[in-house]
């Protein structure tokens, strides 16, 4: 068996994507199997600077577990993206190239996917803007997860199999804060999932500095979608 290296390092960002200003320094990054899971991570690591340079230091055991299961088909690591060291709340979960290079991108651009439900909606003025507040108890979805299905579209019985990573409510929920403008459809379907108790997807991103979202709430992010699903 080739030597492995003792660290592994990297950036999270795409080359073309910075972090916002409020999330530089302030991610922590979390590598796991999906055989053993987060709860015995392989290593850890601060997200720095604008792209989120890290590095891994592993143990023998990390080093052992990636040697052996670096070319199987598929990724079978998974780096978890959080706010800071306690990860609360997650915000991304992507998979560990199988082939990693030194310096590797995690080709990461910002965006969070969530499932869960919407607990509670705010409304309220910045400046001239009507901004509404989703609360969400959610936690991100598997990286397998598809929202909307592929083309050539699938036969209904397939359309929830398209992601491995079932069933989705055994991962723990957290609390999200989602902005968008009062006006918006989203909001509409936000509010139609909170009266009838409906899960959604919510679809976002992390909050530009331009806008200054972090000082309406601690972890801004944009709604770009919504999906409702069925009970």
């Amino acid at each position: 068996m080739p030597e492995f290296p003792s660290s592994l390092t990297g950036r999270l960002t795409a080359p073309e994507y910075r972090l916002p200003a409020w999330a530089i320094d302030r991610l922590h990054l979390v590598l796991w199997d999906r055989d053993t899971g987060p709860e015995e991570p392989l290593g850890q690591a601060e997200a720095s600077g604008p792209h989120g340079e890290f590095r891994f230091t592993l143990t023998p055991d990390a080093i052992l577990t990636l040697a052996l299961t670096g070319h199987q088909q598929g990724p079978r690591q998974v780096v978890s993206v959080g706010w800071g060291e306690a990860l609360d709340p997650i915000l991304a979960e992507l998979p560990w190239p199988v082939e990693a290079d030194p310096g590797v991108s995690l080709g990461w651009r910002g965006e969070v996917s969530l499932i869960g439900y919407v607990e509670q909606l705010h409304a309220q003025e910045v400046g001239e803007l009507g901004l509404a507040v989703l609360e969400l108890a959610a936690h991100v979805t598997p990286i397998t997860y598809r929202r909307l299905p592929p083309l050539p579209l699938p036969g209904l019985g397939d359309r929830h199999g398209l992601h491995v990573d079932r069933p989705l409510e055994e991962r723990p929920e957290q609390v999200y804060y989602a902005l968008a403008e009062v006006e918006s459809a989203l909001v509409t379907l936000a509010q139609d999932a909170l009266i009838s108790n409906l899960k959604v997807v919510c679809v976002a991103s992390l909050g530009e500095d331009e806008g200054r979202w972090d000082e309406v709430v601690n972890v801004p992010l944009l709604v770009e979608g919504i999906s409702l699903l069925a009970p």
